[in-house]
């Protein structure tokens, strides 16, 4: 759901939420108040988060129990402290248990992810309701295109339809830097010793069922389950 076609597309790639509510308070703050509004029927039944005191600091370990192996991540909540909110509440009511990462992009396409969060698998499904943009900061310029930054190898960021605030569950995982514009949530890492077993999904290939290069992975791979720490 990145950009364009439901999927993404530099031009064409995807987007997440602009300015919405988060009250930007300084950074690593606590006490954000977030905005989820409706966006058309959930792709499962699902409960908005809650929308005030919502931490805005810290970092909060993930592991993506996925058919390929498990995937370690670093959530970091001073990044996108609205995104990472609802990821997790999306986490504790078990929306990703059993949905496919529906997207895979390999060379020849222009930027290199996972794509994943989709109950529906069709890269159209998400929540019932929206998240604001919290767009990066410190990504450096791409080379030759003004309007896209480098989101570096590993990075975990919120999908998007291509318009502000328009993020919802789909997430991507980044496995070779790739330029994009700059209106993805960046929810955090993957960990280092998890990014081999990203790197064997890849090598599988993708079917190029979207375009050359873009389509479904080529062994399917399906989010088993998806745990944070308990409390």
């Amino acid at each position: 759901m990145l950009a364009a076609p439901a999927f993404l597309a530099v031009a064409a790639l995807a987007a997440s939420c602009s300015s919405g509510t988060a009250a930007q308070s300084a950074p690593g703050a606590a006490g954000i108040t977030c905005s989820y509004p409706d966006s058309g029927s959930p792709a499962r039944p699902v409960d908005r988060p809650g929308s005030l005191n919502v931490p805005g600091y810290g970092t909060v370990p993930a592991t993506l129990r996925t058919s390929a192996g498990e995937i370690g991540l670093t959530l970091d909540r001073s990044s996108a402290p609205c995104a990472v909110h609802s990821f997790a509440s999306l986490v504790r009511q078990k929306y990703f248990v059993h949905t496919p990462c529906h997207r895979l992009t390999v060379p020849p396409a222009p930027v290199s992810l996972l794509q994943c969060g989709d109950p529906t698998g069709t890269g159209a499904g998400g929540p019932g309701y929206a998240v604001q943009d919290e767009p990066p900061t410190g990504l450096v310029p791409a080379d030759g295109d003004p309007g896209a930054v480098v989101y570096p190898r590993g990075t975990v960021a919120l999908s998007n339809h291509g318009v502000p605030d328009s993020g919802g569950s789909q997430f991507f995982l980044v496995y070779q830097d790739s330029p994009l514009p700059p209106t993805f949530s960046v929810l955090g890492q993957v960990d280092a010793a998890s990014l081999p077993v990203l790197d064997a999904i890849v090598e599988a290939g993708a079917d190029s069922a979207t375009s050359p290069g873009d389509g479904h992975p080529l062994t399917p791979v399906t989010l088993q389950a998806v745990v944070l720490p308990a409390g």
